[in-house]
């Protein structure tokens, strides 16, 4: 009888935290829904004022081109790859409902996911060309997907000749077209 007693009292308590532990996660997931619907306030309104790129090259090509070299030569990306700025102004206003992990997740989160990608993208591509001259030989496109106001051209292979080496970059997912012009909009590994 005791043993039972014993029983009966750890799995009330236990029922206990269990419903505790269910309404705490419910108040996380309400908190993390509220931040979504905040940050897609807020890239609707950048929506609303038809941001641009701060620089851009004249086709997609020389858009490859350039931030490749920007990639070799420097330790950061400042002109040919888009900044937050520009993703938070240009790309996220029309890529938003498009079934990306942007759809579901806090912009701060996304952008630490998008800079860790990044990161790994940029390492790689340094790796592969090992900062010796390139040029570009080939680059084959998929069919350009239009997402609101932007054209995403999605490279399917990129192939460059380093000395009489053949590399091909797969770490350039989308190279994004506006009135202005070409800037690569998303790297990853």
């Amino acid at each position: 009888m005791r043993n039972l007693l014993l029983i009966l009292s750890l799995l009330s308590f236990s029922f206990c935290n269990q419903e505790d532990w269910r309404e705490q996660m419910e108040a996380e997931n309400q908190k993390v829904i509220l931040r979504v619907e905040k940050d897609h306030q807020l890239i609707k309104e950048k929506g609303l004022k038809k941001g641009d790129w701060i620089k851009s090259s004249k086709s997609k090509e020389l858009a490859v081109q350039n931030f490749l070299n920007e990639v070799i030569q420097n330790q950061s990306l400042n002109e040919y790859y888009v900044s937050w700025e520009e993703k938070l102004n240009v790309i996220f206003p029309n890529t938003l409902g498009k079934g990306t992990l942007l759809d579901t997740t806090p912009l701060v989160e996304y952008k630490k996911v998008l800079e860790t990608r990044e990161s790994f993208a940029i390492t790689e591509i340094k790796n592969r060309i090992q900062s010796k001259k390139f040029r570009i030989s080939s680059i084959d496109w998929e069919k350009p997907r239009i997402y609101g106001e932007l054209a995403g051209h999605k490279p399917k292979t990129i192939k460059i000749l380093v000395g009489n080496q053949v590399i091909v970059l797969d770490q350039i997912k989308m190279v994004f077209e506006t009135k202005s012009g070409y800037k690569v909009g998303v790297i990853g590994p």
